[in-house]
């Protein structure tokens, strides 16, 4: 196998859209409560985008509202019949699909539905904490830095191609030869 290196984002870069609110609802769609709860995430939301919380607050307040004290078993099935609703997109068929070298999907989503998607495939994303067999927080959040890091703890230090949707991914940037930045399913060469 070739020794190049090739590192995709995963929402907005392999799908259109973000996919970690499907991911919620799946779990959590009979919560009484669902659409309260999502009216509270949706202005944390609002707050993210103002600077006035962090990612990690946002994703540790999304795992309390909706996945907090839900057992391994649940998850692990929603997570698996949520993959198959996931839809990919040309990035996918087109770039992915025909990249030669070790591929990587590094994801701020969560892990636990992406290695249903991409089972033969390198995959690191969020991961959560338990209690018992129960979630009970954010373990790891796979976003901005902590994506260097996990590769880096995996010996990749130097990454031949980068796709990703946003720049909150320039620690990985950092250490690409070649960067392509996605919008609306259009590439641009970031750093060639």
């Amino acid at each position: 196998m070739s020794s190049k290196v090739i590192v995709f984002d995963f929402d907005k870069t392999l799908t259109d859209k973000d996919t970690l609110f499907g991911f919620y609802r799946i779990v959590a769609s009979n919560d009484r409560l669902f659409l309260i709860k999502r009216i509270f995430l949706l202005a944390a939301g609002v707050f993210y985008k103002a600077g006035l919380i962090n990612n990690n607050t946002l994703k540790r307040l999304g795992i309390f509202l909706f996945l907090k004290d839900r057992t391994r078993h649940v998850l692990e099935a929603a997570a698996e019949r949520y993959a198959k609703q996931i839809k990919l997109n040309d990035i996918y068929f087109n770039h992915y699909q025909k990249a030669e070298g070790k591929k990587w999907i590094v994801s701020a989503s969560p892990e636990i539905y992406l290695k249903y998607l991409f089972p033969d495939d390198y995959v690191a994303g969020t991961t959560f904490t338990y209690r018992g067999d129960k979630v009970n927080g954010l373990k790891v959040n796979m976003f901005g830095g902590e994506k260097r890091k996990y590769l880096n703890g995996k010996g990749i230090n130097r990454i031949s191609e980068f796709y990703t949707d946003s720049l909150t991914d320039k620690p990985l940037m950092d250490i690409a030869q070649k960067v392509f930045i996605l919008k609306d399913g259009d590439i641009t060469i970031y750093k060639d």
